[in-house]
């Protein structure tokens, strides 16, 4: 799709949702807890503590909540006050519930050296969460609850089908290593027959023109041998279309080629192997053979040099051609198997999308959409192995993601780092 017709798209599908009333409702309530790294703010805006956490009170106690990133990975950090006086003795504890359900269990020790709770382990991205916060101090567990939202939006499913929105189920995949050979089709030189007769004499009948299709076994001529004077027929010995006749009606037979007989209900593809790719190609090898639009799976059947001093060897592959839709001499392109490498969990590159610094599929839950920043392996074009950030099972967008990416980034749902 060009990027014009994408523009008119978007401008299409944002018309419509205006006046639906009906908006990609993006859930950007930002927690404006990450520190130097993470801005924007909620819908209210939530108090700040001295540090740029968010304040969480209760009476006399307080605690200031902070995602701190600058020059370390992604980490919580807070401070405890008790009637404005710090304190180094109460029990910290976060839980995030991420889209999806999954829940993350952050806990927190006090580090005398910097004065303040350090949640352990890193803060993994997206920064998108419910967050329940829990304090026990002097026997007493105070808790708050609030969203912390980024690179999220809701779309109703009937909108998603408008839109032209598509997901598919994360799973293993298969990473294909290839290369790339050059040629043509050809026919299938088994598929000519060259009809002479049998017993020279005269053509007393013609029943088939040039061009005309005719199966095994129909009367393409009468001859009359000129030894017996007795008439047989002259017949087609294959099915397949008359390329070239040679005589009419009344002509001496002699021992010319009268008819020639071609099926193109499979032809081949002839591709050229180097020297420098001569170790790669082998017979039994898949390869897709493409012309244009057109795509025919097949395999290599055999393999053997070019003649006629040519500097290359020729790789031979049939083309089924029931429905005339390939045609001889065509210039063909074949992507040939080499090697093929199973991978845990890959995504189609369709769904990819460049977010922030990152690679990014939107996730689906039920009307739900979320970014996911990707750890991205091998890949052969079509899929990209996943090392983290996704796991197996997890719905991700495959068409038309670039709405969502660009709902996303309009409506500032995405925090800046």
């Amino acid at each position: 799709m060009s990027r014009s017709t994408k523009a008119l798209r978007l401008a299409i599908l944002s018309l419509s949702l205006l006046l639906t009333g009906v908006w990609l409702a993006p859930q950007s309530h930002a927690s404006g807890d990450h520190g130097k790294s993470h801005g924007g703010q909620d819908e209210h805006e939530e108090e700040k503590g001295p540090n740029g956490g968010r304040l969480l009170e209760e009476g006399d106690l307080a605690v200031e909540l902070l995602i701190y990133e600058s020059g370390v990975q992604p980490e919580f950090r807070a401070w405890i006050t008790h009637d404005g006086k710090s304190l180094d003795n109460a029990r910290l504890s976060v839980e995030l519930e991420r889209l999806g359900g999954k829940v993350d269990q952050i806990p927190f020790s006090w580090a005398s050296s910097t004065g303040y709770y350090r949640g352990e382990g890193i803060v993994g991205e997206p920064h998108s969460f419910e967050v329940t916060v829990s304090v026990f101090h002097n026997g007493e567990r105070t808790k708050w609850q609030y969203e912390s939202h980024e690179g999220r939006v809701q779309i109703t499913e009937q909108m998603a089908e408008k839109a032209g929105i598509k997901t598919a189920v994360a799973g293993p995949g298969t990473i294909t290593e290839s290369v790339t050979l050059y040629g043509k089709t050809a026919i299938d030189h088994r598929s000519i027959s060259h009809v002479r007769a049998r017993y020279p004499g005269t053509v007393v009948t013609i029943e088939k023109a040039l061009g005309d299709l005719v199966e095994k076994g129909e009367k393409l001529a009468t001859i009359e041998s000129n030894d017996s004077l007795q008439t047989y027929p002259l017949i087609a010995p294959i099915s397949g279309q008359i390329i070239d006749k040679q005589t009419s009606r009344g002509e001496f037979s002699g021992e010319r080629v009268l008819f020639t007989i071609a099926n193109y209900n499979q032809l081949w593809a002839e591709l050229q192997v180097f020297p420098t790719r001569r170790g790669q190609i082998n017979r039994g090898q898949k390869v897709s053979i493409i012309a244009g639009n057109r795509t025919f799976d097949s395999t290599i059947t055999s393999l053997a040099p070019g003649g006629n001093g040519q500097p290359f060897a020729i790789a031979r592959a049939a083309i089924e051609n029931p429905n005339d839709l390939w045609t001889t001499d065509l210039m063909v392109q074949g992507q040939v198997v080499t090697n093929e490498k199973p991978a845990p969990l890959v995504v189609e590159n369709r769904a990819l999308q460049p977010f922030r610094d990152w690679t990014v599929v939107f996730i689906q839950v039920g009307e739900t959409y979320e970014i996911r920043p990707l750890k991205l392996g091998r890949s052969d074009g079509r899929v990209t192995e996943v090392l983290s950030g996704l796991n197996v099972g997890d719905r991700y967008v495959t068409e038309n993601s670039y709405l969502i990416k660009a709902d996303i980034e309009k409506s500032g749902a995405a925090h800046s780092h």
